[in-house]
């Protein structure tokens, strides 16, 4: 990808690789010196990325700066790609780490770290966030409560529900255990459902 190009207008010069490319495929041959294996990349995962920056950052032009960013990193570092998990993995805990670094910048209230946490295994056994809620006309309102919580819990908000992430894969991204992750999810979704209620919404459940 032109590293000027923005997010918006790139991908234009990726619609010539093949459609059949894996990622892999297109990491090698970009590493060949092909460089519209790259855009088509970015085409590729270009609108889901942009939704896991949007979820963290809760700011539609943030998130395209951080999306820009996370490419800009990948586009960098590709050869230290080693493929010992997927690359989507790979490019979201990018994702993950310019969007955190962002919001520290923007002197956000930092969470602490799950390494400072008591951790114990907790199921996660109540409803899905969306239980009882049409999803498309609820979601900027699930959003906007999303947005008032603190880091951690965005992260992994975003990546449990907004993108369908299993505990395996958000294991991956985010470095943690099992059991943190489900801890932080726990506690996520119980500060998700005080702020949901706090704003007058019918109860979720959570």
């Amino acid at each position: 990808m032109p590293l000027g190009q923005t997010v918006d207008g790139a991908g234009r010069a990726a619609r010539g690789a093949a459609a059949s490319d894996t990622d892999l495929d297109l990491i090698r041959a970009f590493r060949a010196g092909r460089e519209c294996a790259f855009d088509q990349l970015f085409e590729r995962h270009q609108e889901r990325v942009y939704n896991v920056c949007l979820g963290i950052v809760a700011n539609a032009d943030d998130a395209r700066d951080c999306t820009q960013e996370t490419f800009l990193k990948v586009y960098r570092k590709v050869g230290e790609f080693r493929a010992e998990a997927a690359f989507s993995t790979w490019l979201y805990r990018v994702a993950v780490n310019v969007c955190v670094g962002h919001l520290r910048k923007r002197q956000r209230t930092a969470a602490g770290s799950l390494e400072d946490e008591n951790v114990r295994e907790i199921a996660d056994v109540g409803p899905e966030v969306w239980t009882g809620l049409e999803r498309e006309a609820d979601e900027d309102r699930v959003r906007e409560v999303v947005s008032c919580l603190n880091d951690d819990y965005r992260v992994v908000l975003t990546l449990r529900y907004f993108q369908d992430l299993s505990y395996e894969e958000m294991v991956e991204v985010l470095g943690y255990t099992l059991a943190q992750v489900k801890v932080k999810l726990h506690r996520a979704r119980r500060a998700f459902a005080r702020e949901w209620a706090a704003r007058g919404h019918e109860s979720m459940g959570c």
